[in-house]
């Protein structure tokens, strides 16, 4: 008589544990969803009262959007990468240096037609 053990597969095992990565990132979205509405409201109020709306707050909610996307993403398995902090919030871009860009020269071409039948001769 041979007895079975339930062990989980791989497959199954890494599931379980996207699962418990699914919960947790799943009650941060939603805390994350509040800490929004209070950025909206804060940001309207202070856009009424000074005409302009508060770039730390802009650059706050920049990040804050980009956050819940990633998990958004995470959640509905269309990146299998971990929100952050298990993975950069932003995917680093590699930056040419400023030099070379103070040396670029655009390069262009005349499309003007110089027999244009409707200028006037001179």
């Amino acid at each position: 008589m041979q007895i079975h053990e339930d062990k989980p597969n791989p497959g199954e095992r890494t599931q379980l544990i996207r699962l418990l990565y699914m919960l947790l990132f799943g009650l941060i979205l939603y805390l994350a969803l509040i800490v929004l509405v209070v950025v909206v409201i804060v940001q309207f109020i202070f856009a009424l009262f000074a005409d302009e709306a508060n770039s730390g707050i802009r650059n706050f909610s920049r990040d804050l959007a980009q956050y819940i996307h990633q998990i958004t993403l995470f959640l509905t398995y269309n990146d299998e990468r971990r929100p952050f902090p298990f993975n950069p919030l932003y995917d680093e871009v590699v930056s040419k240096d400023t030099d070379e860009a103070d040396e670029y020269v655009a390069e262009f071409q005349d499309i003007t037609d110089n027999d244009d039948n409707n200028q006037p001769k001179t």
